[in-house]
């Protein structure tokens, strides 16, 4: 379940329009920057097209769960987001928001890589760096830290300036922002707080510094830095390099000769590289395997070749194809039932699906691929239960409150239909359908009840509106 692509109606927040309380000299604490957290989370989301694919999100909630883990308690909960973006990078924001491009999934070997840049950003949240820095700010309100902090993320870690630049306006913004940069001394902290945790972990050691050199390479590759990575965004990286290959030097062996274990990466990287590539590149990439593609391989081919609608037949083949070779994996009964659904093949699509269950009774995807193949026999009401599973599983993915608002709405809950349709719109960024559905659901409200649910969906309108330049009402 894809969020929509970033689309040219997005709309641009100025970081001069919010009046809230100033983070002056030494007044910063945990208190304002779970606030500014808040709203940082609120804007990236609504400036970049993040994935809401639970395959992926759990994988790398996984791997940050399994670092966190093993540090210290942290002064905030740990949020994880993946961006369909491919800079080959990753970063945290305050109050523990960590977002990682899918470009850095896709061009990392092992998953102790992936592991090793998350294991260093979650160092910066929990030594506070960004905060130290905020708080040693004057003049600034919350508001514009949202901006001016955005702006210096998204300028760096995607390597476009101008949209950096469109987040982060004004004088005091501009000044503001090579302030906000880490330091070497940052970054030296941040690098062997995230070493302790990758080891502590039970990670090879060697992953943080395999994922610079890739990132090196790439950079070499592109002719000087098209990419945007570590290499240019981070200070003194060779140094860096060669203090933790000395340190990992000094470990003891059986630390050292860890090796790794890919099988989880390697399904989510297939995942990201079939779903939210180019098709064609994707198609591509899996062919060339040839011999050596993987029952996997095969999956992912099937997946990106559906992606298509010139290539409806061949898609079918693939996914026979994946079925025989890997048939008892639930991801690729799953896979198959979603694509034969797609196709209107629905009793195949059952078949499939009640197999992926069986399988995986939790899978979220093969819930609401199960819940839709009801709507389609016309069991809303059961169809209505396997949704409301999904939503509290995933309660922000417009697609899915979408799908559920649809159908309890042929169920005859008319209220719940349009609560659900309104926060499609929130989520989706869309002020139009906002006020639409919201007008309908206040119209169908009967009861004490429905106003409470209502009261809650303004109370999240009031947050998400207040990063669009034009306000639904």
């Amino acid at each position: 379940m894809a969020a929509a692509g970033l689309a040219c109606w997005f709309l641009v927040f100025s970081v001069l329009a919010v009046p809230v309380a100033r983070a002056d000299l030494f007044s910063f604490d945990l208190k304002d920057e779970r606030e500014l957290g808040e709203k940082f989370n609120a804007l990236i989301r609504a400036r970049m097209p993040l994935i809401e694919d639970t395959e992926v999100n759990d994988y790398v909630k996984g791997v940050v769960d399994r670092l966190i883990g093993v540090k210290a308690p942290m002064s905030f909960p740990i949020t994880v987001s993946v961006i369909n973006d491919n800079a080959v990078n990753a970063f945290a924001g305050p109050a523990g928001y960590v977002f990682v491009f899918t470009g850095l999934i896709l061009n990392m070997e092992h998953e102790s890589e992936l592991a090793g840049v998350l294991a260093h950003e979650l160092g910066h949240v929990s030594q506070r760096h960004i905060a130290k820095r905020v708080g040693e700010m004057k003049a600034l309100s919350i508001g514009q830290l949202v901006g001016v902090l955005a702006g210096v993320v998204l300028g760096q870690t995607t390597g476009n300036r101008d949209l950096g630049a469109a987040v982060a306006m004004g004088s005091q913004a501009a000044s503001a922002q090579a302030y906000l940069k880490y330091s070497r001394d940052d970054e030296r902290e941040a690098d062997q707080v995230g070493m302790n945790a990758l080891i502590a972990a039970g990670y090879p050691p060697q992953g943080l510094i395999g994922a610079f050199e890739t990132m090196r390479k790439l950079k070499w590759m592109q002719g000087g830095g098209t990419i945007p990575t570590y290499l240019s965004t981070h200070p003194g990286l060779e140094e860096r390099i060669s203090y933790l290959k000395d340190r990992i030097n000094k470990l003891p062996a059986n630390i050292r000769d860890r090796k790794n274990n890919d099988v989880a990466f390697k399904r989510a990287q297939m995942l990201v590289r079939a779903r939210y590539t180019d098709p064609k590149n994707a198609v591509s990439y899996f062919r060339k395997l040839g011999d050596k593609a993987t029952c996997l391989d095969k999956l992912g081919l099937a997946i990106a070749l559906s992606r298509s609608l010139e290539d409806v037949a061949q898609a079918r083949s693939a996914f026979e194809a994946a079925l025989v070779c890997g048939g008892n994996d639930p991801l690729v009964l799953r896979e198959s039932g979603r694509y034969f659904l797609k196709v209107r093949d629905f009793a195949r699509a059952k078949s499939l699906l009640e197999a992926a269950l069986r399988a995986n009774p939790k899978d979220i995807d093969a819930n609401y691929e199960y819940g839709r193949m009801l709507a389609q026999e016309g069991n809303y009401k059961a169809a209505a239960a396997y949704l409301e599973q999904v939503r509290l599983r995933v309660p922000e993915n417009a697609e899915i409150r979408a799908t559920y608002g649809q159908i309890l709405g042929q169920a005859g809950d008319i209220f719940h239909a349009y609560l659900n349709l309104t926060y499609a719109a929130i989520y989706d960024n869309n002020p139009r359908q906002v006020k639409f559905q919201l007008e309908k659901a206040k119209a169908a409200a009967k009861s004490d009840d429905d106003r409470r649910e209502l009261a809650k969906l303004e109370e999240t309108l009031k947050k998400r509106s207040e990063f669009w330049k034009t306000k639904p009402f």
